[in-house]
């Protein structure tokens, strides 16, 4: 159910107010790195007008992945801590069995159901209702008819109402405070289309050796957030993957050969501009990574 704003959040929503109106809010002048909001509530602080596709949005590839090895592990970080962290995007891989949505990756559950993925999300919306997220929803592991599949979803929806918000376009982020943006990668359900219109996506993720990485990888994903910075269209959302994996190069060793190199880009940008790099999904975040990414909407 959705939570009423507590007293607590709106003496913090005041105090983001504040900080907005000196100064943090994106359309002013460039903020210092110690004035960004901490990761709990950036997006609060944010120019409610915004669509979500003129913001740079940190996240998750395999969002809840955290066991099965080195093969399938993706992520260090729980999903209430990835949350508070600042991330933003959350990949959600769901199969269907026995009536309910089972959090997997591949073959391997992940120790967790979709009841609790929302659950977590919706806790932790209520507690910072000036942020929002967004979610893509996919069928992993089972092959269920995309009907049969919407009809799963369709239950979670009713046992979480408000929650998702699935109208088939990119919202202002004031229209979806406390609410999750449902990305259906999944034709039985609602929300904006994964890989339709409305989306730009870079997901090379087979890449087999680090001169693949090298060669290939990096050079798509360092275009592509090249693109997103050039684009203007509100109604498009830019998502660009920096995870890889394969045969030669499992996860964990694609995430430390590539995010030295984004942050190298990062570095290279005139960040006093508010370049927009769209949403940016990686593997194994760190705090610090996260905040060196959605800093970039405030100029800092």
């Amino acid at each position: 159910m959705r939570t009423s704003m507590s007293r607590r959040s709106f003496a913090r929503g005041a105090v983001l107010g504040s900080l907005a109106a000196g100064g943090l809010a994106l359309g002013s002048s460039g903020a210092r790195a110690a004035d960004v909001p901490g990761g709990a509530d950036w997006l609060a602080a944010v120019d409610p007008r915004l669509p979500l596709a003129r913001l740079t949005l940190p996240g998750t590839h395999d969002t809840c992945s955290l066991y099965g090895g080195p093969l399938t592990q993706t992520q260090t970080l729980a999903l209430p801590d990835q949350l508070a962290a600042g991330v933003r995007f959350l990949d959600i891989r769901c199969r269907a069995v026995d009536g309910v949505l089972a959090i997997h990756h591949g073959p391997i559950f992940q120790q967790i159901f979709f009841g609790d993925v929302l659950n977590q999300c919706q806790a932790f919306l209520a507690a910072h209702p000036g942020e929002a997220l967004v979610m893509r929803v996919k069928q992993e592991y089972s092959t269920v008819p995309d009907a049969e599949f919407g009809a799963l979803f369709s239950d979670y929806q009713r046992r979480w109402p408000g929650l998702f918000w699935t109208e088939d376009r990119i919202p202002g982020i004031g229209e979806v405070r406390g609410r999750v943006v449902l990305l259906a990668d999944n034709s039985g359900l609602p929300g904006i289309r994964w890989g339709g219109g409305r989306t730009d996506i870079e997901d090379d993720y087979d890449i087999g050796t680090i001169f693949d990485l090298n060669a290939r990888k990096w050079p798509e994903v360092s275009a592509h957030l090249t693109a997103a910075r050039a684009a203007t269209d509100p109604q498009r959302l830019f998502l660009t993957f920096t995870s890889s994996s394969g045969w030669g190069l499992w996860p964990r060793q694609a995430a430390d050969a590539i995010t030295p190199k984004l942050r190298g880009y990062l570095g290279g940008l005139d960040r006093s501009t508010r370049p927009v790099l769209g949403t940016v999904p990686m593997d194994f975040v760190t705090a610090d990574l996260l905040r060196s990414l959605y800093a970039l909407n405030f100029g800092a």
